[in-house]
């Protein structure tokens, strides 16, 4: 067991949260859509009338849009805790899951040759090529379909919408395979497993509330084919779901709700772990990949000074390795990095937020100091709540890389570099004026960099050589595709095999033909 960490408590802050505008300017407000925009919520179903389904609210797409659009900036300071380990050596245990598998590969649309010829007309030395667009070809509900993924596995990224699972070349655009499911598809998780695989949410029934959402679909991506299914069954009265999660790490995916998380086996749906025995303290939310990391509930007399742990799990027994206590009043907000571990968390009665560095073995190895307003730029619309990833922040094993937020429109918002150990800023990497730079991912121990467009202004991808404070322009969208691209504002990128390509996260028109003329996914390269 290693010697726990006491740092000294902190200071709340009251320093003001803001809000990265996609249109310049930071916006003084809170995490999540804005007052004017709420999350939208569940309607039921509507007759369709004679030639096509009935035209949607404005107001209600408004509001979806607008909370794709929030993304957040905030102000923070150094966070204090206290670390602890643990060894635990015990044996998995469960129950066998049903298999079953009945979806079917569809015949869907080439990829749109006319669009990519219309955006490469005009240009010029330097632009990067419009290789391939997509348009819609999924019938959505009436409140538009939310995307998920993308996960590139091989030579296709696949993402998943509604009651379907495609899989796009890298290369041409092409479906290489779809599967369609008998009921929508609810959350899924941030990163698929080491071999292809992955586990969704799927609702109960059609037009799910999200307490129905407890099916469990295996998809192995790289195959193209269903695997099994698992009932989340409820555990006790009160295991009901308002937020819940998917994560994966090490062959488990975990399901997790306040208070009766569990665990499955990847490779055959049977149940690993569910509740800690013996322990007032909870998990509630997971974060995969490399590792699995818990945010961990524990109860307290106030609901407004909340305590919350970190703790690395187990991905076979679900028992703690170590844990790391947060001060009293934090709530873990969202994991930005798994390993190394980069932890942010708020204290959201008095507005403060903090950032916090973990060594491998849970203790504190820095917090991050700076005195801007950063944008994490995490997902937070109402189809990712609970999910603890989705996060605009790359981290390599001595530095992690921040947006901050726009000080004016006429202004553009940088890059900062914080070093792991000390926590301190050590580098700052300006923007380009019309567009908002987003860390998006490493290379070769280089830093790839997103300038997303911003209304028509084209948009590119840089990078960032070790060390330095200048990004260099690596692929550059061509000015016809400015309007079409910026369209993907607020929507995950990649960057594949010498390919940049943006995928639209919301697919939503006031009618059916509205629907179909939505670009879903664009490739850019030389």
């Amino acid at each position: 067991m290693s010697t726990p960490q006491q740092p000294g408590p902190p200071a709340p802050t009251h320093g003001p949260y803001g809000r990265l505008n996609p249109y310049g300017g930071g916006q003084p407000g809170s995490y999540g859509p804005p007052p004017s925009a709420p999350p939208p919520t569940e309607q039921q179903p509507q007759a369709e009338p004679p030639g096509g389904r009935k035209r949607r609210t404005t107001a209600v797409i408004a509001a979806v849009v607008a909370a794709l659009l929030a993304v957040g900036g905030v102000t923070w300071y150094a966070l204090a805790g206290t670390g602890e380990r643990k060894d635990d050596k015990a044996s998995p245990s469960g129950s066998p899951a049903p298999v079953k598998s009945s979806a079917k590969p569809s015949g869907p649309p080439a990829p749109d040759a006319a669009a990519a010829a219309r955006y490469n007309t005009g240009r010029g030395p330097g632009d990067a090529s419009v290789l391939w667009v997509r348009k819609n070809d999924i019938d959505v509900p009436q409140l538009g379909g939310f995307v998920f993924g993308p996960w590139v596995e091989g030579d296709v990224v696949v993402t998943a919408m509604y009651r379907t699972v495609t899989a796009h070349s890298v290369k041409d655009g092409t479906v290489k395979w779809r599967l369609t499911l008998d009921t929508e598809i609810c959350k899924a998780p941030h990163l698929p497993s080491e071999d292809g695989k992955i586990a969704l949410a799927l609702g109960d029934k059609l037009h799910a509330e999200s307490d129905d959402c407890r099916r469990l679909q295996m998809v192995d991506l790289r195959a193209g084919k269903l695997g099994w299914q698992q009932k989340v069954a409820k555990e006790d009265t009160f295991d009901f779901m308002t937020q819940y999660s998917l994560a994966m790490s090490g062959g488990t995916v975990t399901f997790g709700r306040h208070g009766f998380s569990t665990g499955y086996r990847l490779s055959d749906g049977k149940k690993l772990f569910g509740r800690w025995d013996k322990s007032e303290c909870q998990p509630y939310a997971y974060a995969g990949g490399p590792k699995l990391v818990a945010a961990v509930s524990c109860p307290t007399s106030d609901a407004e000074k909340p305590q919350e742990e970190i703790h690395e799990v187990d991905p076979v027994t679900g028992k703690s390795r170590w844990k790391y206590r947060l001060p009293v009043g934090y709530r873990v907000d969202h994991v930005l990095s798994v390993r190394p571990l980069v932890v942010s968390a708020t204290y959201r009665a008095q507005g403060g937020h903090g950032i916090v560095v973990l060594n491998e073995d849970g203790t504190k190895r820095s917090s991050l100091q700076g005195d801007g307003q950063y944008a994490e730029g995490c997902a937070d619309e109402s189809t990712h709540d609970g999910n603890l990833q989705r996060c605009q922040v790359v981290a390599d094993d001595s530095t992690v890389y921040m947006a901050t937020v726009a000080p004016s429109k006429d202004k553009p918002n940088e890059i900062v570099a914080f070093d792991l150990d000390s926590g301190k800023v050590v580098r700052h990497i300006p923007g380009t004026p019309g567009r908002t730079a987003w860390p998006l991912r490493m290379e070769g121990g280089s830093l790839v960099v997103r300038m997303a467009a911003l209304l028509d202004e084209p948009g590119s991808l840089a990078t960032v050589a070790p060390g330095a404070t200048k990004a260099v322009e690596l692929l550059r969208v061509p000015p016809a595709a400015g309007r079409a691209a910026g369209r993907y504002y607020a929507s995950p990128a990649l960057y594949v095999d010498g390919r940049y390509i943006l995928v639209q996260s919301l697919i939503v028109g006031t009618t059916d033909d509205e629907e179909r003329e939505k670009e879903t996914l664009m490739a850019f390269g030389k």
